[in-house]
């Protein structure tokens, strides 16, 4: 009887770390994997909304992110922006036509927190990002300050399967 016992406790017990393992591996946890702007849910106020945009995230830890952003402007132009760095609070290169950095900090409910300065070291973005509770949902909340004044805009990504 006893040792019935401690087969089911230790079955029960694998079953239980199984279960803990693919809940910490869930989508719902992380960033990384392929997203696509919906334009019909993302507002950019007086700024012209890109014609398309998909983000694919390749990191997403607390000390380090990588990025690469693919997508055709409100204009026409297609553009492409990358990061793969540290999440220290510290300018560091973005790699794109337009060159510039980013400063990245995560909070201590771990959101993810940036700020952008173009070439010249004006801050022209400061945002954050959110994860929806299921995972697949992506939303970047901020401003952006453009010649034609500062817009707060609302970028809101569907996760690609």
């Amino acid at each position: 009887m006893r040792k019935r016992v401690r087969e089911i406790v230790l079955v029960s017990s694998l079953l239980l770390l199984c279960a803990a393992a693919m809940l910490a591996e869930r989508p719902g946890n992380s960033a990384v994997g392929n997203w696509k702007l919906d334009v019909s849910k993302s507002s950019y106020g007086n700024a012209p909304a890109p014609k398309f945009e998909k983000l694919n995230i390749f990191t997403d830890s607390p000390t380090a992110v990588k990025w690469m952003m693919t997508g055709v402007s409100a204009d026409g132009k297609t553009f492409t922006v990358r990061y793969d760095g540290p999440v220290d609070g510290q300018f560091h290169p973005l790699v794109s036509n337009d060159g510039g950095t980013v400063a990245y900090k995560r909070a201590a409910n771990g959101r993810l927190n940036w700020t952008v300065k173009d070439k010249g070291g004006n801050i022209i973005e400061t945002a954050y990002r959110q994860l929806s509770p299921d995972g697949n949902t992506l939303t970047l909340k901020g401003t952006l300050n453009s010649p034609q004044g500062p817009t707060d805009f609302e970028s809101v990504f569907t996760r690609m399967q």
